[in-house]
């Protein structure tokens, strides 16, 4: 740069700046032409010039943040406006709440002590060699008033940490896509080695597969009118979304003349499971559950859950049927299940939920207690605010 450039006055925050600094630019260009080396001078000028032209282009408002903005200077006056209609709107929207989930109905039957008919429990039976076999237990479960509407049916876990990461990261999204060699991601539960070396993939794959629950439902209607017993008529649709279940689930693509379990020859079932995945789902009381990967309830697992106490939609009521159409009627009814899913290693707990929904959805008051406190807490404030105002313009009207 010449040694000219550092005579020009630069002063940072004034609108005028680019022009003040080119009038200074001329200045400093006439005094130097006047001087003996008039040749350097011109081109000490005309590098000046060019310096001043490009500090008046970038030396915009714009780009010097210069631009007139708005700075809202925040008092106890302006702060009660905002804390009142913001507690309000809180407080409202809880209360909403509050009724709302009061509104849906539900029914919860742990079943974690299940006892056969002779009074022994199963969680006893399973801790033995006996622990592999499918038992069975009943339940008589009253219901007090109708659940009306679309009523829905979930099991339940306790104390079941679907969210460690080493857990829910061991699984293979394209072998649950019909890509059944795909076992990347899945260690230690990948492949199993027979007696040859012979690395035999697992289908499906990892921790997450493994350890799918198995437990099964039914649900009879003891009808003390008829003195019969109906069972109530369940149905899948609506359990998972249809893009959801085309898109993430689909089983190997088959030949014209195969099975189910021939595509799936030359994998193993995961070490924990009874059956193979070509068989998962042919033995169910339930229609339309699928089979394979596209199973109902492989699928519905599969969704790992975020907290360590969750519940897993199983089935909804099918209201096609006259008698159920309104919804449950009220009254005595039976469930039986299929007891197979062990939670004695970890002290867990399950539960079998019937629930009739609204439109807050499953009765939960976390969120509603949290609405009323916070807007509780708002409108607290809100009156702390309003009296350092009254003090305040007390004081101004009669200063001490």
């Amino acid at each position: 740069m010449p040694d000219d450039i550092p005579k020009l006055p630069r002063q940072r925050g004034k609108k005028n700046q680019p022009k003040e600094d080119l009038e200074n630019a001329l200045i400093v260009c006439v005094s130097s032409l006047q001087t003996a080396n008039a040749h350097n001078s011109a081109q000490n000028c005309a590098r000046i010039l060019i310096f001043s032209a490009f500090l008046r282009k970038i030396y915009t408002a714009w780009k010097q943040q210069n631009l007139p903005a708005l700075r809202p200077h925040y008092d106890v006056t302006s702060a009660i406006p905002v804390t009142l209609i913001t507690g309000i709107a809180t407080l409202a929207m809880g209360i909403a709440l509050y009724f709302g989930h009061n509104g849906s109905l539900e029914q919860e039957v742990v079943y974690t002590n299940c006892s056969l008919a002779n009074g022994t429990q199963i969680e006893r039976i399973m801790r033995t060699e006996l622990g592999n076999e499918t038992f069975q237990c009943s339940y008589s479960v009253t219901l007090e008033q109708d659940f009306t509407g679309d009523v829905k049916f979930y099991y339940g876990l306790n104390k079941f940490y679907q969210n460690n990461r080493l857990y829910f990261n061991s699984r293979n999204d394209q072998q649950l896509r019909g890509k059944i060699n795909e076992i990347d991601g899945c260690d230690p539960l990948q492949y199993v080695e027979d007696k040859n070396g012979t690395k035999i993939p697992i289908a499906p794959c990892g921790y997450v597969a493994n350890s799918m629950f198995n437990d099964t439902f039914q649900l009879f209607y003891m009808n003390g009118t008829t003195n019969g017993t109906t069972r109530v008529p369940w149905t899948t649709r609506g359990v998972l979304g249809a893009t959801e279940m085309k898109r993430k689930f689909r089983n190997p693509v088959r030949a014209q003349n195969q099975t189910l379990c021939d595509v799936f020859q030359g994998t193993i079932q995961p070490p924990d499971w009874r059956q193979p995945i070509c068989q998962l789902g042919m033995n169910s009381t339930d229609p339309n559950v699928g089979l394979g990967f596209e199973n109902i309830d492989f699928m519905v697992w599969m969704k790992v859950a975020a907290l360590p106490n969750f519940r897993k939609l199983y089935r909804i009521l099918n209201r096609q049927v006259d008698m159920f159409s309104n919804g449950l009627p009220k009254g005595t009814y039976q469930l039986v299940i299929n007891y197979n899913y062990p939670v004695y290693m970890y002290d867990g707990d399950k539960s079998f939920i019937i629930t009739s929904e609204n439109w807050v959805g499953p009765r939960n008051l976390f969120l509603p207690v949290i609405y009323l406190v916070v807007g509780t807490f708002l409108l607290l404030v809100t009156i702390l605010f309003i009296l350092i105002w009254l003090k305040q313009r007390l004081s101004r009207v009669h200063p001490t």
